[in-house]
């Protein structure tokens, strides 16, 4: 008797499109920034001057043709596969491209970014929004101490009850400084201004920044005309406040030996694995050429690796990537570069960055064969033996 279930072969390492359900999600962009948590991939802003006009809802709170940004919060939930735009009524800034966004607990934090034209307007706020009420307005959190500088392109984190931004330009000019906010006193301080120095990594822009123990790493960027090694990785020690600066070895592993082309405009993403960090870094441009390669760097030996398995469709930068804490990387948006022609997207991409747990390997069967099992209720999930964890996650936001 023939079996209408279609076969599932669960493939890690490789970059799949994720299809959208329902009739609405987020137009093409790019400059936008994403974050998850287990449950929900959440995208906020982005710029696209290239939307005919018949695309555009002239009436939208969300848009201005004289101002071609997105002032948009979205969340797709990655079970049900539907997109939600959030009606965001207080707060939303007017500098929405480039931004940077992290997630701490259970708030997103947005920090920095730029108003058309680049550079004219540029934030120094922190903003936060609780994905667990989701409601309709963002909160600048109200700060003293020495902010830093207006600017966008910035890498942020929290570490330790401090928010670190590192980095960022105000169109003009390009810093590696470290500012930090305690989160308790909500005061902010200098971790590091640059003075000039050789030992001082250079300033720049649209890079990426990785942490293990207390130490910080700086992936990449650049400036307009140019982008930085990858094989120069600037390293900021928080135990004593210091920039040193590594040189991981390429791969070797190869008929020939091969490393990472220098870039800017990419993604990273972080794991924590048995043997360490490891670091996977996604597509991004050197100014000329635009990239559709995936790098993983393991941090302990500063060894990097070409994930050869792990190919973009197409070339890609200014997007932006995520990853969830079982180990399963989202791309969205950015812009596509197809024989030297460049389109923004609007593309939402998966990949697994390890072998998860069988559990997790398990839903996914499930959820590929059985897609309407994520509109299931809580209790009829839990009834027909789905893990407490994840149907937490299925009725997340």
């Amino acid at each position: 008797m023939a079996s209408n279930v279609r076969d599932f072969l669960f493939e890690p390492f490789k970059v799949i499109e994720v299809k959208f359900e329902g009739r609405k999600w987020p137009r093409p962009r790019s400059g936008h920034r994403i974050i998850c948590d287990d449950g929900n991939v959440y995208c906020f802003g982005g710029y696209n001057p290239s939307l005919l006009l018949k695309e555009i809802q002239l009436n939208s709170s969300t848009w201005s043709p004289t101002k071609p940004l997105f002032r948009e919060l979205w969340s797709f939930n990655v079970a049900t596969r539907l997109w939600k735009e959030h009606d965001i009524t207080e707060n939303m800034p007017e500098e929405l491209a480039s931004n940077a966004m992290c997630i701490n607990g259970r708030y997103i934090m947005i920090h920095g970014g730029t108003g058309f034209h680049f550079g004219n307007k540029c934030s120094n706020d922190v903003i936060v929004w609780n994905t667990k009420c989701c409601n309709n307005t963002l909160e600048v959190l109200e700060v003293t101490g020495a902010r830093p500088p207006g600017q966008y392109g910035q890498s942020i984190l929290c570490h330790n009850s401090y928010f670190y931004t590192v980095g960022g330009t105000n169109g003009h000019e390009y810093n590696c400084d470290i500012h930090r906010l305690d989160l308790l006193t909500m005061t902010w301080e200098p971790a590091f201004l640059g003075t000039g120095q050789d030992y001082e990594p250079q300033g720049r822009y649209r890079h990426e920044m990785a942490k293990a123990d207390n130490k910080l790493y700086i992936i990449g960027g650049g400036t307009n005309e140019m982008a930085f090694e990858l094989m120069e990785i600037p390293m900021f020690d928080l135990d004593n406040n210091t920039w040193s600066c590594l040189f991981p070895k390429p791969d070797d592993s190869l008929e020939k030996t091969i490393a990472p082309l220098p870039r800017k405009c990419h993604s990273a993403v972080q794991i924590d694995t048995e043997s360490g960090v490891q670091v996977f870094v996604v597509g991004g441009s050197d100014s000329e050429s635009v990239f559709n390669d995936v790098w993983r760097l393991d941090l302990p030996e500063l060894q990097w690796h070409l994930m050869q398995k792990s190919v973009l469709p197409n070339p890609l930068y200014f997007h932006s990537s995520a990853v969830t804490s079982y180990g399963c990387m989202y791309i969205f948006g950015g812009i596509e570069s197809l024989q030297n022609v460049t389109c923004r997207k609007n593309k939402l991409y998966k990949m697994w960055l390890c072998i998860p747990k069988l559990s997790e390997m398990c839903w996914e069967a499930l959820h590929s064969c059985y897609p309407k099992v994520a509109t299931l209720k809580k209790q009829e999930l839990l009834d027909i033996g789905i893990p407490q964890h994840i149907v937490e996650r299925v009725h997340t936001g």
